[in-house]
């Protein structure tokens, strides 16, 4: 489940912010398309990272180690969408003192953010890792009150609406090792939404009811997971395969007001060019059926899939791309990347639109190095304008 105006929040939600779990938001912590002409800066660290590990007595005399890891990185930006905005995610990365050297690291996440047409949100993340890494468990809740301009099913027009739309969401998600590398398991989302368009500050004729015009639906999924996953690291990768695929359903007798189904899939490769260098490369496609909402369909700009476009100024039922990026690394702590890449969207399975284009260069400067965790500033060019990103951790 992705929504193109939510992505930033989810994207913390799931720390898949790159952390957490990369299909729900392909590592994508985007607070938006920040057009070049437009007043933006890049965001300072307020608080960088402990790099130093934590051992008591006990812990040395059984052989184990206690590490923890803070992150907190107050990002300011601007928006075409939402104007000026300030997002403040909060991470603690640690491993437990019951933990298996297996195990993956354990992620507590608090996520918060206003903007200056009065979006605001905030919400809440648990990762963890059982048995040498044979369990993924994860949890979110989250609430948002959004402000945001609607384009339309297809793409590429400048005419839209403004639309207020309102959410309460919870995810779960717990995945099974059934093979080398291999995880199976569920992930299920509830959320409450109220949406419709966003009135003019006038006075409205006598007897009119805006509440009319908004629309509450709830909504409710079970989706099978697969993920495959031989990368030599999980935050910076620099070598190895990662495959995720999964089948959101929703029925009515899950408690949704809609049934449809939606089916996300994408594999990232990592090759490694000297000691310095990896070329990254990705594909992915989307494709949703039956009574889907319009926030639900496919789109451009809500995830890390051809940087450079407007969230949802390219929607559809069916959506595919793919990139290259080249990542450098000139010494432990500062990085630069250049990519491109291509895709388009499609109202029907496997069809092609509009060709749409993506080419671009950006800066990292790692802020966790005990987990190689970037601060990511992107330039991107895509069809229709220039668009700059600010985030944690690599694009895919």
């Amino acid at each position: 489940m992705k929504h193109p105006v939510l992505n930033a929040l989810f994207a913390f939600l799931l720390l898949q912010f790159a952390l957490v779990s990369p299909a729900f938001a392909q590592a994508e912590f985007v607070l938006g398309g920040v057009e070049l002409e437009s007043e933006g800066n890049v965001p300072g660290v307020l608080g960088d990272v402990a790099d130093g590990l934590e051992e008591t007595d006990e812990e040395a005399e059984d052989g184990k180690q206690r590490s923890w890891e803070p992150v907190i990185a107050p990002i300011p930006s601007r928006n075409p969408v939402f104007g000026w905005m300030v997002a403040v995610p909060a991470m603690l990365m640690y491993k437990p003192s019951f933990a298996e050297p297996e195990d993956r690291v354990w992620i507590s996440g608090l996520f918060g953010f206003y903007a200056e047409n009065e979006s605001w949100g905030a919400g809440l993340m648990q990762r963890m890792s059982f048995g040498g890494d044979r369990w993924r468990v994860m949890g979110a809740l989250f609430h948002a009150e959004m402000n945001y301009r609607y384009y339309g099913i297809g793409g590429g027009g400048d005419r839209s609406i403004v639309l207020d739309q309102d959410m309460d969401l919870f995810l779960g998600e717990g995945l099974r090792r059934v093979a080398p590398n291999l995880y199976v398991g569920l992930r299920g989302v509830f959320a409450e939404t109220q949406v419709g368009p966003r009135l003019p500050d006038i006075e409205l004729p006598p007897g009119f009811d805006p509440d009319r015009l908004k629309v509450d639906l709830t909504l409710a999924t079970i989706a099978p997971r697969l993920q495959y996953d031989t990368r030599d690291n999980e935050f910076y990768p620099r070598s190895g395969l990662l495959i995720d695929a999964n089948a959101a359903v929703s029925r009515d007798t899950f408690g949704a007001d809609l049934d449809y189904e939606r089916y996300d899939a994408s594999l990232n490769h990592y090759l490694p060019l000297g000691a310095k260098s990896v070329l990254a490369s990705r594909a992915a496609t989307q494709y949703t059926s039956g009574d889907t909402p319009f926030f639900l369909y496919p789109a451009f700009g809500q995830a890390a899939d051809l940087r450079g476009y407007e969230m949802g100024s390219y929607r559809d039922r069916f959506l595919v791309a793919a990139q290259a990026e080249y990542r450098h690394r000139f010494t432990e702590r500062i990085g630069a990347t250049a990519f491109g890449g291509m895709g388009t969207v499609a109202p029907d399975f496997a069809g092609w639109g509009k060709t749409l284009w993506s080419v671009g260069a950006g800066f990292r400067w790692v802020i966790a190095p005990k987990n190689d965790i970037s601060l990511r500033v992107d330039i991107a060019r895509g069809r229709d304008e220039t668009v700059y990103y600010v985030g944690i951790g690599e694009a895919f």
